[in-house]
């Protein structure tokens, strides 16, 4: 009797600026996914290792409060030693299991300098190793909710942070995790992922890669409490079949903002845009307004206009006649509520996904 050789695993590197929620968060949620979906993965955290490395090797501590005080080489060093030792596991790690981690951080803020990290030096070593990662994931969250966390930190609260300063931290994130996927030959996945989105779009994106990735666009700024429950209600329908990144898991934030901060406020207002149509606009195949009532939002109407540029598609749920102007944009599919939406997603649009994928992949997927 002869067995299929396993297919090896998906290799994932994942950032995320300290104290995100990655780690505390979002991975434990993942985690029991996979278990449910019997799905074996092998996680490094590159943080939790260095210390230890350092004492197994030197019998020499440095206090984890400390360690960013320490000499810059010294801690390119220790950090090339544990990517060294990960390296040298890697393939052992990939015929092993289903997906394998590597969770970094591209830079860190520590006394108004920003300390890059080691990676793209051992990015590039891997490409000779025939071990280049399929997809680079950023995990992001509200300044403010990352911002009281760092405060509560023994090892951040002495560095003074502003909220600004954690949005511009979080940034570079984002930008240096999609700055590493051109170091390669070959298109990567890039995903900035929010850590209060469901654990499964991650499995999703991993495990079920032929779902449509779907962004929800809906005018958050106009809506009642009682109609953002009829939208989150409306979403997961749709997450039985897509992946949907949904604005409303990055649109809570725990510390109260002072309205009479106009700076601060303009922060956030930038922050928001920027993220929409910087981050979630492009990783989607599909982008679908909703519009819970007839108002005129500003933000909605612009990223279906960028959606429709970027060559993605865009569709709108508008529960009234419309101008000639959103037919323009939205070039296959407007609907008048979202039963008429879900009926053509899922006898329509999915068929035509599932076949697609079949025929290009030659294999069956069971929905």
């Amino acid at each position: 009797m002869t067995t299929r050789k396993k297919e090896k695993a998906v290799f994932v590197v994942t950032t995320g600026i300290s104290l995100c929620g990655r780690k505390e968060m979002f991975f434990p949620r993942f985690e029991e996914n996979c278990v449910q979906g019997k799905k074996k993965i092998k996680i490094y955290n590159i943080g939790d290792i260095l210390l230890p490395w350092l004492w197994a090797k030197t019998k020499e501590e440095i206090p984890k409060e400390r360690i960013l005080n320490a000499d810059p080489l010294l801690l390119k060093v220790i950090q090339a030693g544990v990517l060294q030792d990960i390296k040298d596991s890697l393939k052992q790690d990939m015929e092993e299991n289903d997906a394998v981690f590597l969770n970094l951080h591209t830079v860190f803020e520590w006394r108004n300098i920003s300390l890059p990290s080691l990676n793209s030096i051992f990015l590039r070593e891997l490409i000779n190793l025939d071990l280049e990662p399929d997809m680079f994931v950023c995990f992001i969250d509200n300044a403010e909710d990352i911002l009281c966390r760092l405060n509560n930190s023994d090892q951040w609260k002495k560095q003074e942070f502003s909220e600004g300063d954690v949005w511009k931290w979080q940034n570079h994130e984002v930008d240096n995790t999609r700055e590493y996927t051109y170091l390669f030959d070959k298109k990567k996945k890039f995903f900035v992922m929010p850590i209060r989105q469901p654990s499964k779009t991650l499995y999703y994106l991993l495990f079920e890669p032929w779902r449509p990735i779907i962004y929800a666009q809906m005018p958050i700024s106009h809506a009642t409490v009682k109609e953002l429950k009829k939208v989150k209600k409306f979403i997961e329908k749709v997450r039985k079949w897509a992946v949907v990144f949904d604005p409303l898991t990055i649109e809570t934030g725990v510390v109260e903002l002072d309205k009479s901060d106009e700076t601060e406020v303009k922060v956030r207002n930038n922050q928001t845009a920027h993220r929409d149509v910087q981050w979630f606009i492009p990783q989607s195949d599909i982008c679908m307004a909703y519009y819970i009532k007839v108002v005129f939002t500003a933000g909605v109407v612009d990223e279906t206009v960028i959606a429709s540029q970027r060559g993605k598609e865009a569709w709108v749920i508008f529960p009234e006649d419309h101008s000639p102007f959103l037919p323009y944009r939205a070039t296959r599919s407007i609907f008048r509520n979202p039963e008429e939406f879900l009926e053509f997603f899922e006898k329509e649009f999915l068929k035509e996904i599932v076949e697609k994928w079949e025929q290009e992949h030659g294999e069956k997927i069971e929905w």
